[in-house]
């Protein structure tokens, strides 16, 4: 009998050309246990926090791409550790790793080498991960999981075997052009209190883009009673959305908080996109659920985004009002033309 436990804390990822890739090891973290993560970070995506973690990219049929992962012993005693490839989904707002080495498309299209790393404690390998894309795969974003993974036998006849696994996540969008845009909506907010009378902000929001996305974000508070602002405080993190998927994010406030009216801001944020979302809020006297709140589609728009776009109306309006003035001109210069015309003397023959 074997006795599975995983560590979900799908870190480290990302891929890219070879010739564009920079190194991630300036900010390595100390390492409590086996640990992995990415090592070669895409220049064109170096400030995108989620290229940062995970393997994202997007590749046409018959790609190949080829990436390094750190594979890192943290313990005080030696590990034989196990590198491989397994099939991953998104399911209910968290990214899944399926059970041992269960099989997708991109696991069988993704390998790694070394598979087996004999490591000595606080010792480190490197391990290539390539991933080589059938000419025929069919449209679609993939998930998967680079597992590193370590056995400890029972200590007694008929004990249990323990597996801890740590691994990096695998985002594959696969068809032709550009990379798919990201993109999601906040559709409403609501004040809620929980059964510890502690006082939430839940929001709905919706992936409305061709990628999977992975939320963090914060809300804060103002314009409460009395003047009071409170803030920022962190959303739940871990939040995963597949594509056309919805899922509530909640936000767990301070409980000496009044009840309100509050302005609530909350900003979430998917690698380098970001929305906001506004709301009045005021939360429940007991434990239980508030009005919810629908969110204006302009109040998702950043306000610069807002401003550019009076900018380019106002530019594009000052452009035709010139036109037009300079077709009146053209207009009335050729009608003194022919006016002048009409007055010449017949010349004599």
């Amino acid at each position: 009998m074997r006795r599975l436990l995983t560590a979900l804390a799908l870190t480290a990822g990302i891929l890219s050309p070879a010739a564009s890739l920079s190194s991630a090891l300036a900010d390595e973290p100390e390492v409590d246990g086996i640990g992995i993560r990415i090592v070669d970070v895409p220049t064109a995506t170096a400030d995108d926090p989620r290229a940062r973690s995970y393997i994202i990219d997007h590749l046409a049929p018959g790609s190949v791409i080829e990436r390094r992962v750190e594979v890192t012993n943290g313990t005080r005693s030696p590990a034989d550790v196990s590198v491989y490839p397994a099939a991953a989904s998104i399911e209910s707002g968290s990214f899944v790793g399926a059970d041992g080495r269960t099989r997708n498309d991109l696991s069988t299209w993704t390998s790694v080498a070394p598979h087996s790393l004999d490591l000595a404690p606080q010792e480190s390998a490197f391990v290539r991960v390539s991933v080589r894309v059938p000419p025929r795969a069919a449209p679609g974003e993939r998930y998967g999981v680079v597992w590193a993974e370590v056995t400890t036998p029972p200590r007694t006849q008929g004990g249990l075997t323990q597996v801890s696994r740590v691994g990096v996540r695998l985002y594959l969008s696969i068809g032709p052009g550009g990379i798919p845009a990201s993109d999601f909506k906040i559709d409403a907010l609501t004040a809620a209190r929980d059964d510890n009378d502690v006082p939430l902000v839940q929001a709905t929001i919706r992936n409305t883009g061709g990628r999977a996305l992975d939320l963090t974000g914060s809300l804060r508070l103002s314009d409460g009673p009395g003047g009071l602002s409170a803030g920022p405080f962190p959303i739940t993190l871990g939040t995963t959305l597949g594509i056309g998927q919805s899922e509530p994010v909640s936000v767990t406030l301070d409980k000496r908080l009044p009840d309100g009216p509050w302005l609530a801001t909350l900003r979430v944020q998917s690698g380098l996109v970001e929305r906001t979302a506004e709301a009045t809020l005021t939360f429940p006297s007991g434990p239980g659920v508030g009005d919810t709140v629908a969110i204006d589609p302009a109040a998702g728009i950043p306000w610069w985004t807002i401003a550019a776009g009076l900018a380019t109306g106002c530019l594009l309006l000052a452009l035709a009002l010139a036109v037009r003035r300079r077709g009146r001109a053209n207009r009335a210069s050729r009608g003194k033309r022919r006016d002048r015309g009409k007055n010449l003397a017949p010349l004599d023959t």
